[in-house]
């Protein structure tokens, strides 16, 4: 919709909700206009100005959006959204990029299916838990791509509703949890040196 066929549709509206018959618009006396007429001439300089403030506004925001996507995919560590079932919803570029898959390639793929196959188990078992209570929890599995070497990387969690804990009463379907993954190598190659 082009900004004046949508004008046009605003005015449409306007002329819809106007409850003016001719014979009440002909008895207004001329003062009546005048001031009815510098009336509307305030309102449409408060509303033009209104409109340069939410112009403002959204241009901050779609700055802020953009700056704050930057991050999200540039960060040096993955992140990944899971559902409550382990189904991967989103993932930034470093993840893709560790696994070599594009980040759009990850969604809706199961978070074990790139677990390295001796590693599954663990993710498997412990993940109810950790998703019913992430804070102060972590995980170390290998990970593999398609085509790489798998990698050991550490796992940890925050639930996106801002608690530790789901209560009895909380919805964990409705619940995601935000997963960092970190690529160990070094360190534990580090660890392996005399």
């Amino acid at each position: 919709m082009t900004l004046d066929s949508h004008a046009a549709k605003l005015k449409e509206m306007a002329e819809k909700i106007v409850d003016f018959t001719p014979q009440e618009i002909s008895s207004i006396t001329p003062e009546e206009i005048q001031r009815l007429f510098y009336d509307l001439q305030v309102y449409q300089i408060e509303l033009q100005m209104q409109n340069e403030e939410l112009q403002k506004a959204q241009f901050e925001l779609s700055r802020l959006n953009n700056k704050l996507n930057f991050t999200y995919h540039c960060v040096p560590i993955g992140i990944i959204t899971l559902d409550y079932q382990g189904f991967i919803e989103q993932a930034n570029h470093t993840f893709a990029d560790m696994l070599g898959y594009k980040a759009s390639k990850l969604q809706k793929t199961h978070f074990s299916k790139l677990i390295f196959e001796e590693d599954k188990n663990i993710f498997i078992h412990r993940f109810d838990a950790f998703f019913k209570a992430p804070t102060n929890k972590s995980l170390q599995l290998r990970l593999q791509g398609d085509k790489n070497l798998p990698f050991p990387a550490l796992i940890k969690g925050n639930a996106d509703d801002g608690s530790d804990t789901a209560s009895e009463s909380f919805d964990l379907k409705s619940r995601k949890l935000i997963v960092t993954v970190t690529n160990i190598s070094d360190v534990i190659t580090g660890e392996n040196k005399p």
